[in-house]
């Protein structure tokens, strides 16, 4: 498949998933669909948007890292960075959500080694990380959340 067709088909499924988890997580309270499929947590991050200066809420796959989550900006394998990471980048500050607990957050970037253990981490909890990988054709960046604080029991 042309990287063209790639990122029509896998941009489209995303955000239509994207969309439905967004229903099931309002209409749910936090308490359906937290998990991927393969046993993958579901959380979700706030992040203040550099542009815009408003709060964007995205679910993301993550696995665990000490107190820490680990996320990747991988969009599915598209060329396109997601906008969350730019955020994340410009306002280290957030929220993350897991299940119906929420926590003020601090948004990590991690490189070099310990980027790559913690990405491979990550495909071991969802294989099609090594697709996306492949086929992104850029470098595709892992974060750290870092909860800090408990806020509320039922999300942001």
């Amino acid at each position: 498949m042309n990287k063209r067709a790639y990122d029509l088909v896998w941009g489209t499924t995303l955000r239509t998933t994207t969309r439905l988890h967004r229903v099931v997580q309002k209409v749910s309270g936090g308490r359906i669909w937290t998990k991927f499929p393969g046993g993958g947590q579901v959380v979700w991050i706030t992040t203040l948007g550099r542009k815009s200066g408003e709060w964007r809420t995205t679910p993301l796959l993550a696995v665990r890292d000490g107190d820490a989550w680990v996320v990747t900006g991988s969009n599915a394998g598209q060329a396109k960075v997601p906008g969350w990471v730019f955020n994340a980048r410009d306002h280290a500050d957030g929220w993350v959500q897991v299940g119906r607990q929420t926590w003020t957050a601090r948004f990590e970037e991690v490189h070099g080694e310990q980027r790559d253990a913690l990405y491979d981490r990550l495909t071991k909890i969802w294989g099609s990380y090594k697709m996306y990988a492949d086929n992104a054709g850029r470098y595709i960046p892992v974060f750290r959340v870092i909860p800090l604080a408990p806020t509320r029991s039922s999300g942001r």
